[in-house]
């Protein structure tokens, strides 16, 4: 079970040890806070996350919104009780600015959405590192 932020860290770098190119990883965990299927990566994302797209059911939204309204589909339909986002990219272990815009849309579009964010971390050349409450929320860096 992976109920303390180590044991997901843990976890988690055991299934990705390292950045390889530039996607997202989603994470769906269950009451008993197990990985459930499907885990899905994602790449083609676009540079911004207030990039607009269109959507047939939602109009034109930002992606942001749109990667966690389908998420939260997605946790619905196999039963999640929260998601975890990893964000992979090559490079150094302390995050860019656009990682933290990254971060901070996803954790405010959660928020707004009510799609429970269980956590999100970055993959880079060295491994994994989570990002601390206060890098999403925009008040630390």
């Amino acid at each position: 079970m992976l109920e303390t932020d180590a044991q997901l860290h843990e976890q988690l770098a055991q299934l990705l040890a390292r950045a390889n190119r530039r996607q997202f990883w989603l994470f769906f965990l269950g009451a008993d806070h197990r990985i459930l299927d499907p885990i899905m990566p994602m790449d083609d994302h676009p540079d911004l996350p207030d990039e607009m797209c269109e959507s047939e059911d939602l109009g034109r939204i930002p992606f942001a919104q749109l990667i966690v309204d389908r998420a939260g589909s997605v946790m619905e339909m196999v039963g999640a009780d929260s998601i975890v986002f990893v964000w992979e990219r090559p490079g150094p272990p302390k995050p860019t600015e656009n990682d933290l815009y990254w971060a901070r849309a996803i954790a405010c579009e959660a928020d707004r959405l009510r799609v429970t964010l269980r956590a999100q971390f970055l993959l880079h050349d060295g491994g994994l590192r989570r990002f601390a409450d206060a890098e999403q929320r925009g008040s630390g860096g």
